[in-house]
């Protein structure tokens, strides 16, 4: 029914995926982020192209070409690092630290889910590991979120892409 290579949408989403592999009932796709996950087969809706009218002019052409070229500057990202929430810490302990950055995390989160953000982009820094597991924790815990590492060459490791399942998702 489907082909590696070929282009699909998912249902519930929106969005344009490339399947790469394909394992039991199960695809390898990637978006056009570069992002890839898998998913259920019975989630995969071939794509057809619309035949336009011969005489048919787009509105404007500068605008499509901006959406062939998308990038990961297009996605919302929130950096939690103490010195870029601009929060004086002379006061506060690790701890308070860290529940503060919980506290930014959830609520920027709960602001995407509003204006219907599909993704978003989270830095949460190498470190220890404590403020991503603790992210980890909670986007594990709502169905409607999923979480990847960023891409490498433009995030480094300490940053990861955060998707919103519109149908699923509910706020913290």
């Amino acid at each position: 029914m489907f082909s590696i290579g070929e282009y699909v949408s998912l249902l519930k989403e929106e969005g344009k995926f490339k399947i790469l592999t394909f394992k039991n009932d199960k695809a390898l796709i990637e978006d056009e982020y570069g992002f890839e996950r898998e998913i259920q087969l019975k989630e995969l809706v071939k794509r057809r192209e619309i035949p336009l009218p011969i005489n048919f002019q787009s509105k404007d052409n500068k605008q499509e070409q901006k959406s062939k070229a998308k990038n990961t500057s297009d996605i919302p990202l929130i950096d939690l690092h103490m010195e870029m929430l601009e929060v004086p810490t002379n006061n506060m302990n690790t701890h308070d630290i860290f529940l503060h950055q919980i506290h930014v995390f959830k609520k920027f989160t709960n602001k995407m889910i509003q204006l219907q953000h599909p993704k978003f982009i989270v830095i949460h820094g190498v470190g220890e590991g404590k403020l991503k597991n603790e992210i980890k924790l909670l986007v594990n815990g709502n169905n409607g979120l999923i979480m990847h590492d960023a891409n490498y060459s433009n995030r480094g490791v300490g940053a990861s892409l955060i998707e919103i399942i519109k149908s699923k998702v509910s706020a913290f």
